[in-house]
């Protein structure tokens, strides 16, 4: 009795393997993509305050099963990925459903590869490569013009609209007037100033981006008469 009981355990046993087997062999492997197959961000943008969504990834996963498995591995450890303010590069495998939305900066400018595996139930793997393209800040470039508001006796009344400066990649932040070497430091591109001399006066201008680089300094002179 016991080794008919052994016989049949052994035959059901075989029978589970071998649905199991013909089920991963029918089964196709899951699919992954991205939104975008190279991402391109600047250096040490971690919180994306330019607001360009440069640094935003959506994985994409096709696959007969509902649970998958995303690993993502990079040996430089220079790049983040981060869901939901952690970074999971590196780390357990992030449970996704049918997408996921991930955030990616880096820390030093170059090009790296992260290796991403997708696993379903049934141990099947689906491996793509993204291309992580980070580039080095760079400086903003300062532009101002100013305009005569109105004059008094002794008192010159004079705007200045540093709203012309760019910055390609990220938001000035702050801008630094000086006048006649006073520094004047304003939250606005725009500041009004009273001279109450004439002759020549040096303007100075420079700003500061949202990761702390400041931009070359311009000066103009204006004469007042």
């Amino acid at each position: 009795m016991k080794k008919q009981i052994v016989f049949v355990i052994l035959i059901v046993l075989g029978a589970c393997s071998n649905k199991y087997e013909s089920l991963y062999n029918s089964a196709p492997p899951p699919g992954l993509s991205f939104n975008k197959d190279t991402i391109n961000i600047r250096e040490k943008d971690y919180s994306n305050i330019n607001l360009t969504d440069n640094g935003k990834l959506s994985f994409f996963c096709i696959s007969p099963n509902t649970s998958l498995n995303l690993q993502l591995s990079d040996t430089g450890s220079k790049v983040h990925i981060m869901y939901r303010g952690e970074d999971v590069i590196n780390k357990g495998p992030l449970p996704v459903m049918d997408s996921v939305v991930v955030f990616c900066a880096c820390d030093t400018p170059g090009v790296y590869a992260i290796d991403c595996l997708l696993t379903d139930r049934l141990g099947k793997v689906s491996e793509k490569q993204l291309i992580v393209h980070c580039y080095a800040n760079r400086p903003a470039k300062a532009s101002f013009f100013y305009t005569l508001l109105g004059k008094s006796p002794q008192n010159w009344f004079y705007r200045f609209n540093a709203s012309l400066s760019q910055k390609t990649d990220g938001i000035i932040t702050a801008w630094y007037f000086s006048v006649n070497g006073q520094q004047v430091t304003t939250a606005q591109p725009v500041m009004d100033w009273v001279f109450h001399a004439t002759g020549p006066h040096d303007i100075g201008l420079y700003v500061t981006d949202d990761l702390g680089m400041n931009s070359d300094t311009i000066h103009k002179q204006i004469i007042i008469q």
